[in-house]
């Protein structure tokens, strides 16, 4: 699922860039073509009106003049009388375009001619003719050398931009081609590395699915094997009761499972909504100990409590209960039996600190981090003797998390030390 959500973003990232590419291509080429085509018109304008003024000021005709703008890619025509005098024949178009773009065709070459002849004024005149599915620039000027009036006709080789613009087109596309292959393997590669957390959060929902189903599998057959047993009644009405038990202690193991399932489920999806309020985490902690010590009397433990009065903490009073009650309770499951729990709570500068201590068997350092991963378990002989969901540090670390409240796991002389440092209401920044 994720290879092939990785494709689809890479085809679709590779489609945005394509277009964002092709679009700024397109326009970088206009830009260029068009700045090139501006900057030889205007060569091309300077140096006809340089030749139209040095021909005013002549009265001879001289071709060596001619001849220095032939490397300009300009054809020159000196015409009288719709005849050519002379002619610069700087490319082979010239005597096809001279047919089609003739100044005699021009709708105001006479009035220009005329007013040259009667008043003396000189015009100059610059328009393009299409040719050959190619726009060549023209321009005219009748002029008087030597009292007699001649037409000089000049014609740019604009085939010569076409070929710039074909030539920068297929540089254009191919280093856009070039551009977008290696934008689209660079996406792949970067979309692999992107969906890493994406892939690992998968992992992390297969394994808590396959986990959760494994968990209430057990329970499941154990409640199957007490109704089996009450329907073959062994053992008589004695047996029945303690089937029933059974499977009462069994549905309610099962129950709470499923309850922390849908918690977790419900904080994936929806996250927490903190309500802050001030609350004395001294009476709170005293409050969770009462409620679970029967439970605690049960397996022979006795607690030993300090704790420190006026120790107030910022946070949200449901969830940090259930913190508390989480901890207490995971401790309570764990500890040997006839064992012992230390609880505190002192303030240290601006902090509150919470802490629990409980006897029971040292863990690895290697496993301490991982305590509080979902249904993780170190030893499953105590799940089995406790009945535990093994959800109970995820959701702790997930509530403590969301509080920016930092907490700790260790290994004491005397067992497993859980501490949480809590703020002040001054202190907090939520």
């Amino acid at each position: 699922m994720i290879e092939q959500l990785r494709k689809k973003l890479t085809v679709f990232l590779s489609s945005v860039i394509t277009m964002i590419l092709a679009t700024m291509s397109i326009l970088l080429f206009y830009a260029v073509v068009q700045e090139y085509s501006n900057s030889t018109y205007a060569s091309y304008s300077q140096d006809t009106n340089l030749l139209y003024s040095y021909l005013n000021q002549t009265n001879i005709i001289d071709m060596n003049i001619l001849n220095e703008y032939n490397t300009k890619n300009l054809n020159i025509d000196i015409l009288r009388n719709d005849k050519k005098v002379l002619s610069t024949e700087a490319f082979k178009e010239s005597k096809a375009i001279l047919q089609s773009a003739s100044p005699y065709m021009q709708s105001e070459y006479w009035d220009d001619y005329y007013s040259t002849i009667n008043k003396g004024d000189s015009h100059r005149r610059f328009y393009t003719v299409r040719y050959d599915h190619t726009d060549y620039w023209n321009s005219y000027s009748i002029i008087n050398i030597g009292g007699t009036y001649y037409t000089i006709h000049t014609v740019y080789n604009n085939a010569l931009i076409s070929a710039y613009k074909i030539k920068m087109s297929i540089l254009f596309l191919i280093v856009t081609v070039i551009a977008i292959i290696l934008l689209s393997i660079v996406s792949y590669f970067f979309m692999k590395k992107i969906l890493i957390p994406v892939n690992e959060a998968y992992q992390k929902q297969d394994l808590f699915i396959a986990v959760a189903s494994h968990e209430l599998k057990t329970p499941i057959t154990i409640l199957k094997g007490q109704i089996q047993g009450m329907l073959l009644e062994v053992g008589g009405y004695k047996d029945r009761d303690r089937y029933l038990k059974r499977s009462f202690e069994v549905a309610n193991s099962m129950e709470n499972m499923v309850q922390e399932i849908l918690y977790v489920s419900k904080i994936r999806t929806s996250g927490f909504e903190l309500k802050l309020i001030d609350i004395p985490l001294h009476q709170l902690v005293e409050n969770v100990i009462k409620e679970q010590e029967d439970m605690a009397i049960d397996r022979g433990l006795q607690f030993h409590i300090r704790i420190e009065e006026s120790t107030w903490i910022r946070a949200d009073e449901a969830l940090f209960t259930k913190v508390i009650s989480n901890v207490v309770g995971n401790a309570i499951k764990y500890t040997n039996e006839d064992g012992n729990i230390w609880v505190g709570v002192y303030k240290r500068g601006e902090e509150i600190i919470f802490w629990i201590e409980n006897e029971t068997e040292s863990i690895d350092g290697k496993e301490i981090p991982k305590l509080c991963d979902a249904f993780y378990r170190i030893d499953k002989s105590r799940n089995k003797r406790t009945g535990g969901s093994g959800l109970g540090l995820y959701i702790t670390k997930m509530i403590l998390e969301q509080h920016q409240f930092p907490y700790c796991i260790e290994n004491t002389e005397k067992g497993i030390k859980v501490e949480i440092r809590c703020y002040e209401p001054t202190r907090r920044l939520l």
